[in-house]
């Protein structure tokens, strides 16, 4: 369960492009009982390498009541950083979050840039905003295959559009992009949990990516790319 969050007091708030942590007070759901947790609002994987497996595997955004023992997932906003890679992902729990973290891309007005001094509109940077930590997931192992998530996310409403049709019966409710030793996959996901996977055969991803070029190009600066953003694009090409 996730549990609201009380301001305690910051532990670390340095450098233009450092990792910030903050610490916070959390109240267990089940027994009420409270004790410190370290909210990282800042994370920069070049300086603190360790800090991406902890997201990936989510350790950074769960806890446990030291009283109880009761597992508690904590919901906070976090901006992920990889500079050499030049991927800069704002992960914003929330509507409103979301959409004032594409303001603050849009604007530069963030103190999280702004005030630091750093150009996250830099050529060649990829700029993204997540509402969900499986997004957040999603996308940075999506950059680590060396792929446009922009791709993935047209590939992904074809291929779910193919799989409802030609199988009715497998009712997922979205699709989470991942690579094991065979190559890129989709998971089909059900209420938060994949039940089943599919493969995403390199062909296929380049003759997406050949034929959706010019949409891509057209609409693809967004900073939130998602299935939405898929069907979206493709209306407004379409009214053209």
């Amino acid at each position: 369960m996730t549990d609201s969050l009380q301001r305690a007091g910051t532990v670390k708030r340095d450098g233009s492009n450092m990792s910030e942590r903050e610490i916070q007070r959390i109240k267990c759901p089940k027994c009420g009982a409270e004790h410190d947790f370290e909210i990282w609002t800042r994370v920069n994987t070049d300086l603190d390498p360790i800090l991406k497996e902890k997201v990936m595997n989510g350790e950074i955004f769960r806890t446990v009541c030291p009283s109880c023992g009761q597992q508690i997932g904590v919901v906070y906003p976090c901006l992920y950083h990889e500079m050499e890679n030049k991927v800069m992902i704002y992960y914003a729990p929330g509507e409103e979050a979301m959409k004032n973290a594409q303001a603050a891309f849009d604007e530069g007005v963030d103190a999280t840039f702004k005030e630091r001094g750093f150009d996250h509109s830099k050529s060649g940077y990829r700029n993204r905003v997540v509402g969900s930590l499986y997004d957040l997931q999603e996308k940075i192992a999506i950059f680590d295959a060396g792929f446009d998530d922009r791709v993935v996310e047209i590939c992904k409403v074809l291929i779910g559009s193919e799989l409802q049709q030609s199988n009715p019966e497998a009712v997922f409710d979205d699709l989470l992009f991942y690579k094991d030793s065979g190559g890129g996959r989709l998971a089909l996901m059900r209420e938060g949990n994949a039940f089943a996977s599919i493969s995403l055969p390199g062909d296929i991803y380049t003759e997406v990516a050949d034929r959706y070029r010019p949409l891509i190009d057209q609409y693809g600066d967004e900073k939130v790319i998602d299935m939405e953003w898929v069907m979206n694009s493709v209306s407004r090409a379409e009214q053209k």
